[in-house]
């Protein structure tokens, strides 16, 4: 899509998970370089932010050094907004390894319309790792950041968010596996041998 960047956020440091998760290969590629993939079907211009530039040299996205280190997703969110030649950006954790298609078409959808934030609503809550966000966003995420504030959602409440609920996602995503992340290497383990249903 022209008017939407997609973007993936690579800068974590993986701790719980012991090396660059981003560089382990889940069904023949490697999570960063299927991340990629699954975006440019939607979008020409694919940000990957990361605090490690190294690491991901030679893949087929643009990489942008995180310019705020280490402050987690919140502010990859704000690198990206700020990079993208766009003014709406589609949002990816790189350890994120299903997507729906159709997902992704229902929150283009309201990309045209007067919203900020377009996000999908589960039984835990907002999915901020699989959303998108406006430029708009940007001066309310930097009030966040100088709070040192690192919760994506804590400036939901002060810009216009467009809940996708569970009974719109789910006709597309029924389990919703666009949801699922990847903390461990026994999650690892367990998601790269099918052990969710769909997978």
């Amino acid at each position: 899509m022209k008017n939407v960047t997609g973007v993936i956020l690579a800068g974590g440091r993986s701790k719980r998970f012991g090396r660059n998760k981003a560089l382990e290969i889940f069904k023949d590629e490697r999570l960063i370089d299927r991340g990629i993939r699954l975006l440019k079907e939607f979008f020409r211009e694919i940000l990957v932010i990361t605090n490690e530039v190294d690491s991901y040299i030679g893949i087929d996205a643009t990489i942008v050094k995180d310019i705020i280190p280490f402050f987690g997703p919140l502010g990859g969110i704000y690198t990206a907004l700020l990079f993208s030649v766009n003014d709406w950006i589609f949002v990816r954790a790189v350890d994120m390894p299903f997507l729906s298609h159709d997902l992704v078409n229902i929150m283009l959808r309201y990309s045209g319309e007067n919203f900020d934030v377009i996000v999908p609503l589960s039984e835990k809550g907002y999915e901020p790792l699989c959303a998108m966000y406006n430029r708009r966003c940007v001066s309310f995420i930097a009030k966040c950041i100088e709070k040192d504030d690192r919760r994506i959602v804590s400036f939901f409440n002060r810009v216009k968010v467009k809940k996708i609920d569970a009974g719109d996602w789910r006709t597309v995503d029924p389990d919703g596996l666009s949801f699922v992340n990847i903390n461990t290497l026994e999650e690892f383990s367990k998601i790269s041998s099918g052990f969710l249903a769909g997978s």
